[in-house]
């Protein structure tokens, strides 16, 4: 039946697959025409455990010594996140696997252990890489040789940087030049943040102090479009809701994602120098310690956004079951107007709507 179907049919019913691993895995050993439609889908974003790692090396990079020719795999690998290893593999073969799928790697999650220095010449080949996450890296890696490789990526717009460069002393002096399309960066240090910075993550930060953020945000916030700033960060816990008059600093904000440990109910007053609402579209609120957390309920961001404020443009937020709004009756009550209030406003934006109507309400995130 199959030999009835154009590939073409047979790629757009499996484009919809892309994510499945173990459906795609089926389709492909099917028939040679559903291998020939679906093997693309199936290395296109691999998902690799510690169980499948092994089996996964073996079909990218077989071993040298074995004589195999090279089977055209490696070049269908766009997406390689390596997160959920621990202890598989080595750093040798995590180079080795960078090296094969350079071609068409866009975004690369790096290992907790097989990651090292030694990884860098191999990854500075993925000329068409956009997103880097080596947040998960254990092992101390300079940020001298770190930069020194990410600024032949190109195309590089995204970069989390290592646990070990907070405590990386020469990080100031040793930045000499960012990728030229970067937009996206957790916080390294107030005189290296990239000129084209437009997304900023802020977080886990232990020596990071309300002084700094503040500098951050005045000089660099007009110019972000999104931005996090999660707990914990302990200096800023020590003072009383630190962040609540933010929003002046970030004025062009599209997302927003704050930890209620760091705003209060002031925050929800914030407007503009003209009195005009702020563009920001989406809210997340995050809690750490949800005994600090009791800022404001649903219906008090319900008036913000009703009553015109400067967070009237707001269309869908994400709210930490932390917080507690579900799990009484009246916060129940208190979300389900907030949700209605912001599919009402999707709808009334009609066409120009920046979040549709399907994607707006409130939506909980994270575990209790």
């Amino acid at each position: 039946m199959d030999a009835q179907l154009p590939q073409e049919l047979l790629q757009q019913v499996f484009s919809y697959l892309v994510g499945n691993q173990k459906t795609l895995h089926a389709c492909s050993l099917t028939s040679s025409s559903w291998y020939s439609a679906s093997i693309a889908y199936l290395y296109e974003n691999p998902t690799i455990t510690g169980k499948n790692y092994n089996s996964f090396v073996q079909a990218i990079c077989p071993s040298v010594n074995a004589h195999v020719r090279r089977n055209g795999l490696a070049d269908l690998v766009r997406r390689l996140d390596m997160s959920s290893l621990v202890h598989n593999g080595s750093k040798s073969m995590t180079a080795r696997l960078l090296g094969r799928v350079k071609t068409r790697l866009e975004e690369f999650v790096a290992p907790q252990a097989s990651f090292a220095v030694n990884c860098l010449a191999a990854l500075s080949k993925c000329s068409n890489l956009r997103h880097l996450d080596l947040s998960f890296v254990s092992e101390s890696i300079t940020m001298s040789d770190l930069l020194r490789s990410a600024s032949l990526l190109s195309k590089l717009e995204s970069l989390h940087l290592p646990r070990s460069s907070a405590n990386d002393a020469s990080r100031d002096r040793s930045i000499s030049k960012w990728p030229a399309t970067l937009h996206d960066e957790p916080l390294v240090s107030l005189s290296t943040l990239p000129p084209s910075l437009s997304r900023l993550s802020i977080g886990n930060c232990p020596h990071l102090s309300m002084v700094s953020i503040g500098t951050i945000l005045k000089t660099k916030g007009s110019q972000l479009h999104q931005l996090e700033i999660v707990a914990p960060i302990p200096a800023l816990a020590r003072d009383h809701k630190p962040l609540s008059g933010s929003m002046e600093y970030v004025p062009n904000l599209l997302y927003l994602k704050i930890s209620l440990d760091f705003v209060s109910r002031s925050f929800l007053l914030s407007e503009t120098d003209k009195g005009a609402q702020y563009p920001l579209t989406q809210l997340d609120l995050d809690c750490f310690d949800p005994a600090d957390c009791d800022a404001f309920t649903a219906y008090d961001l319900w008036a913000a956004i009703a009553y015109d404020s400067g967070f009237g443009r707001i269309r869908k937020v994400r709210v930490h079951r932390k917080l507690g709004w579900a799990a009484t009756e009246e916060g129940n009550e208190q979300m389900k107007d907030l949700d209605e209030l912001l599919k009402a406003l999707a709808r009334e934006d009609g066409a120009n709507a920046k979040i549709k109507e399907a994607d707006a309400g409130v939506v909980l995130f994270g575990l209790r």
